[in-house]
Parts: structure tokens; sequence; C-alpha cells
């Protein structure tokens, strides 16, 4: 059997193995792997990880930081390679200093090298973004997050730039060998010990999400770095062996899987939160999460040099790669369609969906070129690598402008400076790297018509071609400039935002069709949350926003009221009146002092699993089990953030307390707050107040008005007023 068989049902297994663990979870096995990981990112190197920050984003932002620079210096490079296809005489004058210019092939390969290493900087900064939602708003080390960066950066310009400086001075026998295997060694195996860092921090901080939830980008990020590490064994081991055949596997895993993960891992987190809609297909998903990581994708194609068999399968898997590329770039467009008004507000989303838009353009021009080059026939000339560049500085680099536009202020917690500038830099991506790009291509063909003439006395003259192709990549340039400008304001900027905590759902609404079924675990995958409301069966949006749903008398709870008014202050004398959730909290002062307990004491008697925090649902029970009363979510949403001081959606014991204090220090609950009347006739009413009444209880105004001898049915502001006149 053909050894690249072999090694693709192993990493097959592998990654189904992953994939079901992550899903499922390994069990009890689960909380002491996640301390042992969590040892392990904070204590090792000694000394080294104490050097960074341990706040929320920091990682992320260390990683979308150090990208923005790879990203520059890419575009620059890139520029000069068109240019100096142009005009190869472009930087002689530099040979004054030492500089000695090749045909522009070390250039290309550097500019390749460092394109991806942009890529992948911004977009795995990106998706921990979307990870660190999942779970408490934060990854779980940080601190480890942002060593890894720097230690990638070290090694890659290791790699990249002293292993060439340090071989031009040093005269060593046998040169090329030394150096290929010094950067074999610095490129795939240092890079992916990082890599495991990086995915133990993943699993980690994955692992402590709510149970029952998924998250699409965090499957593809976890599969991408575990596609990567053991891509990264495969080359290492065919390199070593001199089998062609792991080495080409390993390109392909490298080269396609991994990029293309990465890229539906950031558009499924960036559209559907800036959309505020669920993923559009399901179907469509699952076409996209399976059939990518089982087929060969048209990008960065190399010759298969092997029998007939292996080119027929990879020719056959290559032509399967076109369905998962559309499906999921289909079902992202449609998701973006949803609310395309937000879309066209964001740069990051913006960006994303324009990604989306030519990712199937560029994948049926690379499926031709990739199709001669595994079949080795090379009738297409330098065409495919043409494609190549154009999908990473085009589709890679507006969904690099993603991570830097929508992403970093997240993990900032900042709004994105200047926007219009963001969509400015956007446009220009898109336009300059696809007009260049096609300008490229259109030379390709000139030299290959002019070739296929036979006609030896013609010559082709594509130095037209590359003068325009520079000129339009310039705006590729231009718009990573402006990008980087607009990520540095970012995060010098004094406009915070409070994000929505990870147990929330960016999903506002979704409608369930009448008729349709479903299962919990699709909704969660396709983006709903335990605060999505659901809508069964059809709505009727009204001129005001509003949308009316029939609801069965049965269900009826005359206590609730389903479109809350919304209360207005008088400006009185009275500057003692109380409102807002001090006065929940007030009475609970009160409960606390009449149940003679303290503030300990209750926090243990509600925490109910024992977590250390509270959600809003112990705390609505707390207060039904305490008579303050039960709120409804809208309300109970405004008097859990008035007290969580850390924003992370929970209440521990020092919020709660410092809340209560406050309160204690603030009020004299015993006078505020009064107490329900238990003698009350015709004349009392004149002891009652409209401020004192709206603290009670319905069943304490029924029991008021009946005393009093009015009517006792209506809403609370009816019965309120029927006291009040009386």
């Amino acid at each position: 059997m053909e050894p690249v068989f072999v090694a693709s049902a192993i990493l097959l297994s592998i990654l189904i193995i992953v994939s079901y663990y992550v899903t499922n979870g390994i069990g009890t096995m689960g909380a002491p792997m996640r301390q042992f990981a969590l040892f392990l990112m904070n204590k090792a190197p000694v000394g080294l990880v104490d050097l960074f920050k341990d706040e929320p984003g920091s990682g992320s932002r260390t990683w979308i930081k150090y990208g923005a620079g790879w990203f520059l210096l890419a575009t620059i490079c890139g520029f000069i390679g068109i240019w100096h296809k142009y005009d190869p005489t472009a930087l002689d004058s530099l040979a004054s200093i030492g500089w000695s210019y090749d045909d522009g092939s070390a250039l290309a390969d550097f500019t390749t090298a460092v394109m991806g290493i942009s890529f992948t900087y911004l977009l795995v900064g990106g998706c921990l973004v979307a990870v660190s939602r999942t779970a408490n708003n934060r990854l779980a080390s940080e601190a480890n997050a942002s060593m890894v960066a720097l230690l990638y950066t070290a090694s890659m310009i290791f790699s990249l730039i002293l292993i060439p400086i340090i071989f031009r001075f040093v005269d060593i026998t046998d040169e090329q060998s030394i150096r290929d295997l010094i950067t074999l060694m610095t490129t795939y195996v240092v890079s992916s010990l990082l890599f495991a860092a990086l995915l133990m921090n993943v699993l980690a901080t994955y692992s402590t999400r709510a149970e029952g939830t998924t998250s699409i980008t965090a499957w593809f990020l976890i599969m991408a770095i575990v596609a990567k590490l053991v891509g990264s064994l495969y080359h290492v081991f065919g390199e070593a062996t001199d089998n062609t055949q792991m080495v080409w596997l390993s390109e392909r895993v490298l080269d396609g899987w991994v990029p293309l993960a990465l890229i539906f891992a950031l558009a499924y987190h960036v559209i559907p939160h800036a959309a505020k809609a669920p993923v559009w297909s399901g179907s469509l998903l699952n076409a996209n999460m399976i059939l990518l990581f089982v087929t060969v994708p048209p990008f960065f194609m190399t010759e298969a040099n092997a029998g007939e068999l292996l080119q027929n399968v990879g020719a056959l898997l290559l032509t399967f790669s076109m369905l998962p590329l559309f499906a999921g770039a289909i079902n992202l467009l449609a998701t973006a369609s949803a609310n395309s008004s937000n879309i066209l507000k964001n740069p990051g989303a913006l960006s994303a969906t324009l990604a989306m838009f030519l990712l199937p353009i560029f994948a049926v021009g690379s499926y031709f070129t990739s199709m001669d080059i595994l079949t080795g026939t090379d009738k297409m000339l330098t065409m495919s690598s043409t494609l190549d560049d154009g999908f990473m500085f085009t589709v890679g680099g507006l969904m690099m402008l993603s991570a830097m536009f929508s992403s970093y202020p997240l993990a900032a917690g900042k709004k994105l400076a200047e926007p219009s500038r963001g969509n400015m830099a956007t446009w220009f991506m898109m336009f300059g790297g696809l007009a260049a790009t096609i300008t490229m291509l259109i030379g390709n063909f000139t030299e290959k018509a002019v070739l296929d003439s036979g006609v030896e006395d013609v010559v082709a003259s594509t130095s037209g071609f590359y003068l325009t192709a520079a000129a339009m990549f310039y705006l590729v340039a231009i718009s990573v400039i402006l990008a980087t400008l607009v990520l540095i304001r970012t995060s010098t900027s004094s406009q915070n935002v409070e994000e929505i905590t990870s147990s929330e759902s960016d999903v506002m609404t979704y409608t369930l069709v009448g008729g349709t079924t479903t299962t919990i675990q699709q909704l969660i995958g396709r983006g709903v949350g335990v605060n999505t409301t659901l809508v069964v069966g059809e709505s009727v949006n009204d001129e005001g926003g509003s949308t009316v749903i029939a609801v069965s008398a049965t269900l009826h709870n005359d206590e609730v009221t389903e479109f809350p008014e919304q209360e207005t202050v008088e400006e009185t004398d009275d500057s003692e009146d109380v409102k807002g959730p001090d006065k929940e909290l007030i009475m609970l002062v009160d409960y606390l002092k009449k149940t003679n307990q303290s503030v300990f004491e209750f926090f243990r008697s509600i925490d109910l699993d024992d977590s250390g925090s509270i959600d809003g649902f112990e705390f609505q029970q707390a207060l039904i089990s305490s008579d303050v009363g039960e709120y409804p979510p809208w309300e109970l949403e405004g008097l859990v953030a008035a007290i969580d001081l850390d924003k992370d959606g929970k209440i521990n014991l020092p919020e709660l307390d410092i809340a209560l204090a406050r309160i204690a220090a603030t009020y004299n609950s015993s006078d505020e707050v009064e107490e329900t009347p238990t003698d009350t006739s015709d004349d009392s009413s004149s002891e009652h107040t409209e401020a004192s009444l709206s603290k009670l209880k319905k069943a304490e105004l029924i029991e008021i008005a009946k005393e009093m001898g009015v009517s006792t049915s209506g809403t609370k502001s009816d019965l309120v007023a029927a006291i009040l006149s009386a």
C-alpha cells in the first residue's frame, strides 16, 4: 500500500478522535488534566512566563499585534517582488552596499513565508478571541499565549533572516545540507512545540464553557492546530527518510487544510456576531466542517510524483474540494444577508463577507491550475503561483483585516477607532488584490499564447502588465498601512465598550417555522444561546418594531408584563426616594437582618453548585426564597449588572458583600422600606404613597385593595391607582 494512504488514514483517525473528545469531553479526567495544563502553562519555562501580563485579552492582542507587523512586511515585499518583475534592475543600486539580487525567486519565497506567518498570527489571534468568549471571556493563560507569540516570532526571525546572514559570512563544508537541516528544525520542530502549548491553552479554555454548548470557531481552530502538528511531523519524517509522498501530504495539510480551517474559524465568529443572526444552514455547516478535512484543497498544489492510482485519487479529491468551500462561503453569505446593514457598518464583518464572496472565485481558478500541476502536465506556466499569491493577499488579506477590525476591539474592550478608515482599507484590499491578480494572469496568458504559437521570433512583452499589477497592488500596501493605523488608534483609544459575556449568545431572536423539527444541539451549533428568544410559528412585526406573539390563555401569567412600560420618575422634593436596583438590595439587606444571616452564610445557601459564583438563575431563586420578589429577566439583568463589578456575567462573594455594604451605608433600609400593612381601614389610604405601594408584590396589593373595598383586578399599576384614589 502507498505510504500516503497509511499516513492519511492515521491523520484522519487522529482528527476524528480529537473531535469526539473535544465535543463530548473526557469525563472525570477533565478537571485533573486541566489543572495539569494550567500548571505547565503558568510555570514553564520558569521565570519567562512571569514577564507577560495575564490580564483578559492580552494574549489575543499580542498575536494580532505581531501579525500586523508581519503583514506590513509581507505587503512591502510583495510590492517589491512585482515591481522587480517589471524592472529587474530596480534594486541594482544597492549592490554598492553588498546587496546581490537574484532572479527574484528568493524574494518570492521570502514573501510567501512572511505572508504565511502574518496570516497565522492574525487569524489565530482572532480565533483566540472567539474561544475566550465561549469560556470566561479570557484564555486559560493569557501570559502563556503572549509568550508563545513572542517565541514564534523569534524562531521565524532566526529561520528567515539570521540563518541566511550567518551562512553568508561563515564558510562551512556542505553548507546547503546544514542550512536545510537548521531551517527544517526551526520551521517545523520548534514551531510544533510552540503550537502544542497553544493547543493546550485552547483546550483548557474551551473546557470551561457552559455544559452542552459548542463553538464552531473553537472546533475549526482545534482541528487546524492538530492538523498543523501532525503535518509538521509528517514533513520532518518525509525529509528525513526522503519519502516524497509524505512530504507531499504534509504540504497539502499545512498549505491547504490549516489556512482554510483558520479562515472558516474566524468567519464563523465574525459574521454571525455582526449580523446578530444564527448560521443560516446546519447542513451546509456540516458539509463544510467534514468535507474540508477529507479532500485535497486546490491552493498551493505541488506535483505528486507518484503512480497513476495516487494521481487519480488526488484528482478526485481535488474535484470534491469545491463542495466544502462553496458550502462554507454560501452559508456565511446567507448569514450575512440576514442583517446586511450591520455588516456594511462593521469593517471587520465587511472584510470577512467580501472574503467569502471571493473565495469560490479563487477556488475555481486554482482548481484548473492545480489539476495541471498535480498531473504533471505543466501547461499553465506560472498561473498557479499567481492565483495562490492572489488568494493569500486578497482572500487571506481580507480575513486578516477582519481579525484586526473585529477581534482586536473585542480583545481590548474598546470601540474600533475610525470605522470609515477601516472600510476604506477593506475596499482597497479587495480591489487592489483582485485587480493585481487579474492583470498578472493576463500577462501569464500572453506568455502562454506566444509559446503555444511556436513562432520563435515573437517575444512576449509582459512588462506593461507587471507595471499595472504593481500599481494595483500598491492599494494593498496602502490598505495594510491604514489598517495598522486603525489598530494603533484603537489600542490607545479611551472609548471602552462593555462586551456581552460568553454565557450569552449574539443571536437575539430565532424563528422556528411551524412544522419543522430540530434539536437543541442543532440550534446551539447555529449560534442560538440560552438567552435567545425563540419565536415559534409566524410572527407579525408592526411599525413600531414590536413582535406580537400569540400566547395560550392557560399559560398567561398576569404578573408578567409582556410589553413593560418604561417607568418615569417625576421630580419631587422627596430626594430620598429609592429607585433602580437599590430597591431590591435594600429589601435583601432587611431580609438578612431579620433572619440574622451574614452575607457569607446567605451566599453559601444560594450557591447551588458550589462554584464560588452565582448566575442569574441562582440569584433569581434566592430573591424568591428571601421574599424580595420574583422578577422577570429584563429587570433581573439590571440588578445583576449593578452588582457584577468585573462584568463576567456572574456574582461572586466579594461583589455581593460590596454591594450590600454600600446599600447599608447609603440607606437606612428599615426606614426606607415599609413593612407590609397589616391593619388597614377605610381612611388608611393616606398612609400609602405611590413609591411605597410600588415596592409591594401584587398579592400584597390585592389584600390591601380587599381591605379597602376597591377593585382587585388589573395590573399592579391599576391596583396602585385604585388604592390611592380610595
